[in-house]
């Protein structure tokens, strides 16, 4: 494992510093390969003064930092939290180092980029004048969403942690002991891996989800029906009273109870169908990718990629519309509309929330974004066409 830790304290001798230098320690011993920059000891303009950051001439200090940054598998940034946020120096460091051309490439006509530091994890310590509680509560962690969204993913980085440390001011000498021991296992644990193990799990579920879409939706289309039969198996062989607690009750001289579950569930079949628009918009988010040097040696290639990715998000536009009829279509002919006004507006705003991905992703030449956030919009969307067959089923009988 190659780790990278980025100091950003504006002092060596600070606290700080020393947690890093128990995480470089602790990962050292367990064999990984560490490399460490303390920025308030390089020496660079931290201000942009050309009107492109690419065009400003780098400092021998920031391009050995650029160096180091592609040499890494792992970035762990310490540093400590000023107004909030991310100290000055640290700040111009990010702004002269994470350059187009280096953390990304824009492509203004299409309005979109490409991630080239996609791979690499990152980790983020920061210590805190007040409880992390307040600052995660009440100020929402505005340095750590500014350096983890719009930073590190925006070029592609996935941050695996983020650990806020305090208050420092008015803490224990046994307090900072506790601090410093976790950080020396902290890094023991990244020498063997950035990802812990549920998240390597629910990566790998996510990914796997994504790449077989479209059997693992035929897949559950094919056993609803057989899910259906066992449910009504289990629930005739409940007592009456049973059956009235999950919305059955017994209907006169009949010798079972009736379940109106059983009823709604017969509608879940076409239920399920709308999950089908979501699965496809899964697929266009995730377009053939054409490498950096591929696209260097071959522009026209580039080009018609580009334009392919147009074409993808104009018919993603278009499915997510088809998708909004089919589950307006359902809660009006299958779940009774009149009934069920408020319903509607569960699946009106999933619809909006899945636009809003719509309009900040996919029109990008390279539109692949987390596996992960595909399958939720997926999951979330699909749910909104099943839960009002499941709430109705309570309210009828």
């Amino acid at each position: 494992m190659r780790i990278l830790v980025i100091l950003g304290h504006p002092r060596r001798d600070s606290f700080g510093a020393a947690l890093a230098d128990e995480y470089h320690t602790g990962a050292e011993a367990e064999g990984a390969e560490v490399r460490c920059i303390a920025v308030s000891e390089l020496q660079f303009d931290p201000e942009v003064r050309s009107a492109d950051p690419e065009h400003q001439t780098l400092e021998p200090d920031l391009e050995a930092a650029q160096s180091a940054i592609t040499w890494a598998e792992h970035l762990v940034f310490v540093y400590p939290t000023f107004w909030g946020g991310l100290p000055a120096k640290l700040k111009g460091f990010i702004d002269r180092t994470f350059t187009p051309g280096f953390a990304f490439r824009s492509f203004p006509d299409a309005g979109g980029r490409r991630k080239l530091l996609r791979g690499k994890t990152a980790e983020i310590i920061t210590t805190l004048d007040m409880p992390p509680e307040v600052y995660r509560a009440r100020y929402r962690r505005p340095g750590i969403e500014e350096l983890r969204r719009a930073v590190l993913r925006y070029c592609g980085v996935q941050t695996t942690r983020a650990r806020l440390i305090g208050p420092i001011a008015g803490s224990t000498h046994e307090d900072r002991a506790e601090w410093l021991l976790e950080q020396n296992h902290a890094g023991r644990r990244r020498a063997h891996g950035a990802r812990s193990g549920l998240q390597q799990s629910a990566r790998a579920v996510a990914s796997f989800a994504v790449r077989h879409r479209i059997t693992l939706y035929i897949g559950a289309v094919a056993i609803l029906p057989l899910l259906q039969q066992l449910a009504a198996a289990v629930l005739l062989t409940l007592s009456p009273a049973a059956s009235i607690l999950i919305g059955g009750a017994a209907e006169p001289g009949a010798g079972a109870p009736r379940t109106d579950l059983l009823a709604h569930l017969q509608a879940l079949p076409a239920a399920l169908l709308g999950w089908a628009p979501a699965m496809l918009l899964a697929g266009e988010l995730l377009p053939a990718e054409l490498s950096e040097a591929a696209a260097q040696r071959d522009p026209e290639l580039e080009r018609r990629r580009r334009i392919t990715s147009e074409r993808r998000y104009h018919a993603a536009l278009w499915i997510s519309g088809a998708a909004l009829l089919w589950v307006f279509g359902l809660q009006l002919f299958v779940y009774g509309l009149d009934r069920h006004v408020w319903l509607l507006l569960l699946v009106l705003a999933s619809g909006k929330a899945l636009f809003n991905e719509l309009t900040v992703h996919l029109r990008t030449p390279e539109t692949r974004f987390e596996p992960e956030r595909v399958v939720v919009l997926a999951l979330l969307f699909g749910c909104a066409c099943i839960i009002p067959t499941l709430l109705q089923s309570g309210s009828v009988g």
